[in-house]
């Protein structure tokens, strides 16, 4: 582990020790898991994907599957934008593609 990884996990790891004792503490509520906690499964990644290599079809879908499904189990409803989006980002990511 480098040593720069070393220190982010070293903040991840304090901030999450005072948001859980601030819990324990009655100060603020914090839990851990929330409607929709899953889709991070999709966003993270494709976050770091878009950070390191820019923005590419799949990591851009992942982002706006792992978006849409987290806005929709915080009860947002996007049903009928989803589609829509879809097309809109693809064709700008067509148009600006590099090539």
């Amino acid at each position: 582990m480098t040593r720069k990884n070393q220190h982010l996990m070293g903040i991840i790891f304090i901030v999450l020790g005072i948001l859980f004792l601030f819990d324990r503490l009655q100060i603020w509520n914090f839990t851990l898991f929330f409607d929709g906690w899953w889709t991070l499964i999709l966003i993270i990644p494709a976050i770091v994907n878009i950070s390191k290599v820019g923005f590419q079809t799949g990591n851009t879908v992942l982002l706006i599957l792992g978006s849409f499904f987290l806005l929709d189990a915080q009860g947002v409803n996007l049903q009928g934008f989803l589609l829509p989006a879809i097309f809109i980002i693809a064709g700008v990511i067509l148009f600006f593609r590099k090539r």
